[in-house]
C-alpha cells in the first residue's frame, strides 16, 4: 500500500460515518474550531495571575507559536494537498474554504503552545493540558473531514521542533525583552488605575 493510499485509508477510519451522532459532531466542531480562541485568553491569564518569573516563558511560547505557524506556511508552499472534500473523499460535516490541507495550522498552534509551556516552564501543567487538547483537535479535524492524518503528523513534528526549541529563547527574552514588556505592563496598570489585588504587579527589587 502506498503512502497516499495509507493516508486515505486511515482518514476514512477516523472520519465520521454517513450517520454520525449529532452530539459527537457538535463536540468535534467545538474542539476543532472554537477552542483555539481560548489559547490567547489562557496566555493572558497566565501573564496576569501566574508567577512573574515565568513570564519570559510565556513570551517565548508566543514567539515559538508564531514561528511554527510561519513554518507551516513555508511547508505549504512546498507541498500542496487538496482537502478531502475537494477530491470527494469521506464525509465533510462543516464548511471550509477549498485550500491546501497540508499541514494543519490549528494542530500546530495547539501543540506548539503546549510543548513550549512545558519546555520553558512557563506553565508546565497547562502545557500538558493544551498538548492533550491539541491531540483532540487533530482527531476532530479529521473526523469532520477537513484534514488527513499525515497533515497532523507533520504538524506534530513542526510543533515539537519549535515548541521544544522555545527553551533557546528564554535567556535572551529574560535579558532583553521581558523587562521592557513588564515595564509597559506596569505603566498600563498605573495609567488605567487597575486594582493591584486583581491585576498584580511585578515584584520590584528593593
Amino acid at each position: 500500500m502506498t503512502m497516499l493510499l495509507l493516508n486515505h485509508h486511515i482518514f476514512l477510519l477516523l472520519n465520521a460515518s454517513a450517520s454520525p451522532s449529532p452530539l459527537l459532531v457538535d463536540l468535534a466542531d467545538f474542539v476543532a474550531q472554537q477552542l483555539i480562541y481560548a489559547i490567547p485568553v489562557l496566555l493572558l491569564a497566565l501573564w496576569i495571575w501566574g508567577r512573574p518569573e515565568r513570564r519570559a516563558g510565556l513570551i517565548s511560547t508566543t514567539v515559538a507559536a508564531g514561528c511554527a505557524l510561519g513554518a507551516n506556511q513555508m511547508v505549504g508552499l512546498l507541498w500542496y494537498e487538496p482537502r478531502p472534500f475537494m477530491i470527494g473523499l469521506g464525509h465533510t460535516l462543516v464548511a471550509h474554504v477549498p485550500e491546501n490541507s497540508f499541514p494543519s495550522d490549528h494542530t500546530t498552534f495547539f501543540l506548539t503552545v503546549g510543548f513550549a509551556l512545558i519546555a520553558t516552564r512557563g506553565a508546565p501543567g497547562f502545557g500538558k493540558l493544551v498538548s492533550l487538547i491539541g491531540v483532540l483537535v487533530a482527531w476532530a479535524r479529521i473526523y469532520l473531514g477537513l484534514h488527513y492524518p499525515v497533515d497532523m503528523i507533520t504538524s506534530a513534528l513542526i510543533a515539537c521542533l519549535f515548541g521544544t526549541g522555545s527553551i533557546l529563547l528564554n535567556a535572551p527574552v529574560c535579558r532583553w525583552i521581558a523587562p521592557t514588556i513588564n515595564r509597559i505592563y506596569e505603566a498600563t496598570l498605573d495609567v488605567l488605575r487597575l486594582p493591584i489585588r486583581i491585576f498584580p504587579r511585578t515584584a520590584r527589587s528593593p
